[in-house]
């Protein structure tokens, strides 16, 4: 019974706690080199955090970090600079970037900036930086999913096992009693 009530306390303990940060794929590609600007493409996944923030009526999370590639060269991660603000994922509104977007870092090339262009047209990104690279192309965003649990889902497991633990030591001493009697 013991075993159950600590079983118990451990599903509540976490199943309080928030859930992870949660993961977005980005996929950005320029169809065509419009506006003069070379191919790019960019496979990422952003982390956020957990915590809503709304923007101009808008729900947007603080990107937390950046994983993926463009052209193939692995990107290393956000780009960090004094003053920079924090960079958000919108998940409501026209667009997942505004025009502030996020800046990333990868391979020799520093301060990636990938956005929302919003004066040239619907569903248009934009992707510069270090002078050499400026591609206008469409992104598509998904959530990806998660190889961790939620801790809501570590606390059913460690539950299941401790009653699966509490019912075999029952069935153990109820079987050495019937033995020795």
């Amino acid at each position: 019974m013991k075993a159950i009530t600590l079983g118990m306390a451990a599903f509540a303990a976490l199943a309080a706690l928030p859930a992870a940060a949660a993961n977005y794929n980005v996929t950005f590609d320029t169809t065509s080199t419009l506006f003069g600007g070379p191919f790019q493409t960019v496979r990422s996944i952003f982390t956020t955090s957990d915590t809503a923030v709304q923007i101009g009526g808008q729900t947007a999370y603080a990107i937390t970090g950046i994983s993926g590639t463009i052209n193939n060269v692995a990107i290393t991660g956000l780009f960090d600079a004094p003053g920079n603000p924090t960079y958000y994922y919108f998940t409501t509104g026209p667009t997942f970037l505004d025009g502030s977007g996020v800046r990333f870092n990868a391979g020799a090339a520093t301060n990636i900036a990938f956005f929302h262009q919003d004066n040239v047209a619907p569903d248009i990104y934009r992707i510069n930086g270090n002078g050499t690279i400026s591609a206008f192309g469409t992104a598509t965003t998904s959530p990806a999913t998660s190889a961790v649990p939620e801790p809501a889902t570590w606390a059913l497991m460690i539950v299941g096992f401790a009653m699966v633990g509490g019912a075999l030591r029952r069935r153990h001493k109820a079987a050495a009693r019937v033995r020795f009697a």
